[in-house]
């Protein structure tokens, strides 16, 4: 197929809106999560510039800086570095400042323990990223994704980011502009449009979006948040084959009888209304419609507790 002009601005387009606005800063933080995540033990200069990126003379210059002001420490005898006190600070102060993380993590608690299944709270990162946190399961009861033999699926896991592009996460789309739910909506394949412009009204009237299961969910779900690694042109391709290849959501008329359904998920909104995280339950199973429904009016009543408390922060 012939590369248009169009195609050739689109490409641009998406690689500019892919590239870092401060490189120093994006490569700084990378250290910074890295050394950060809690299965990264103490790195040595050579594991920090192979798994970020960086040249030697950068890492130096960064992690010396980071030095200096407490946020990573050097070992004195193997000269590895881990995150220090000064870090754990900023951390601990930001997290008590952080309502929406202490109110929301106490109503996905209290969500698991009213529907007995895994819930979690998804928190938007940038106009682009969502993150999953607070993953909980009932006591008793596996994590999802264990009776297949494979433990947790891995797009559930705490701190997994996810790229908020068509079909995923579209609870974030739903309440935004229309000039934001079209720019999205435009990113899927033509054949895709209309029924994702049906969902997203579907998902507005009722509160909640609905994951539908298939033996292929968790890999697309993977694949789709694993395209930054890969061409523009080839990202777009894929990601429309992905699209194609699901059905997505259920419209009303289709939730009759018995229903397959990983997650339900239902919005968040801060005090000036901008959805700002998701409470999300995780049937991960086939039942009845009415009980489906069921799970998605509690995990909205359980994102309407979050959002009425932010309301009231002065």
């Amino acid at each position: 197929m012939t590369h248009t002009v169009g195609q050739a601005a689109t490409d641009s387009q998406q690689t500019e809106a892919t590239r870092p606005s401060s490189p120093p800063t994006a490569r700084a933080t990378a250290i910074i999560e890295l050394l950060a995540d809690p299965g990264t033990g103490p790195l040595t200069v050579a594991e920090i510039v192979r798994a970020v990126g960086v040249s030697r003379a950068t890492a130096h210059a960064i992690l010396g800086e980071l030095n200096s002001r407490g946020w990573v420490v050097r070992h004195p005898i193997d000269g590895t570095y881990g995150i220090g006190p000064g870090f754990l600070v900023v951390a601990r102060s930001a997290q008590d400042a952080d309502h929406l993380g202490h109110w929301a993590a106490a109503a996905v608690h209290r969500l698991v323990d009213e529907l007995r299944m895994p819930c979690f709270l998804a928190r938007r990162l940038s106009a682009d990223t969502i993150t999953v946190v607070d993953y909980a399961t009932p006591i008793g009861i596996e994590r999802v994704g264990s009776d297949t033999g494979r433990g947790s699926e891995p797009w559930m896991e705490a701190g997994r980011r996810i790229r908020l592009r068509p079909p995923i996460s579209r609870e974030f789309i739903t309440w935004a502009s229309a000039d934001v739910r079209a720019a999205w909506i435009e990113q899927a394949p033509a054949s895709a449009r209309t029924r994702l412009t049906m969902v997203l009204d579907a998902i507005r009237e009722r509160g909640y979006s609905i994951e539908r299961m298939t033996d292929d969910h968790a890999a697309m779900i993977d694949a789709l948040s694993s395209l930054d690694t890969v061409s523009d042109r080839l990202r777009t391709r894929v990601g429309d084959l992905l699209t194609e290849l699901t059905i997505v959501d259920y419209l009303p008329d289709e939730l009759t009888g018995d229903v397959a359904a990983v997650t339900v998920g239902a919005p968040v909104f801060d005090a000036a209304g901008e959805m700002v995280a998701a409470v999300v339950a995780c049937p991960n199973r086939t039942l009845p419609a009415a009980e489906l429904m069921a799970v998605g009016d509690a995990a909205r009543s359980a994102a309407e507790s979050v959002t009425a408390q932010l309301a009231a922060v002065p």
